[in-house]
């Protein structure tokens, strides 16, 4: 009889401390030192999807055009099992973006848009790499392959107006 309780006993807990692991969150609880664990990113133009970076191939590019702007343009994360997410800034968080030739374009970020999401200014006919990282408490941790700028004479977007001042 006490083999058989504790059997029950040690299933019972096995399968209580098994059916709740870390894996079920790609964003874990800060207060274990642990974190968001990006393995890719998803880019969106006004919700549709334009780039993928999984599992180190990056599909798709972004284009625009000369004296463009595009529209938003939207980040999200992957994590390793393909499931999708936004890390919460007020856990340290930010994203940074960099783009390899100014000459070409540039990216510009307006106070109102969110933590986790850019436009691209097009300026010259030309193509351009662009990068992403993934920032945690000042230092990178997670950094995209480049992903190619495609800026063309007459291309899409909305037309720029520059800064004023």
């Amino acid at each position: 009889m006490f083999r058989r309780i504790t059997t029950f006993s040690f299933v019972v807990f096995t399968i209580i401390n098994t059916g709740c692991g870390d894996g079920d969150n790609p964003v874990k609880d800060d207060h274990e030192g642990e974190h968001a664990e990006a393995a890719g990113l998803v880019l969106r133009n006004s919700g549709v999807e334009i780039v993928r970076y999984e599992k180190g191939v990056v599909s798709g590019n972004i284009e625009v055009g000369v004296s463009r702007e595009t529209a938003l343009l939207s980040v999200r994360f992957l994590a390793e099992d393909g499931d999708v997410f936004v890390p919460d800034t007020d856990d340290g968080f930010s994203m940074s973006v960099e783009i390899s030739d100014e000459a070409i374009s540039e990216i510009e970020r307006h106070a109102e848009d969110s933590a986790w999401n850019f436009h691209v200014i097009g300026l010259a006919v030309g193509r351009a790499e662009l990068t992403i990282k993934l920032n945690h408490d000042g230092h990178a941790d997670f950094v995209s392959q480049t992903i190619e700028v495609v800026v063309e004479e007459g291309g899409p977007g909305e037309i720029h107006e520059g800064e004023e001042g």
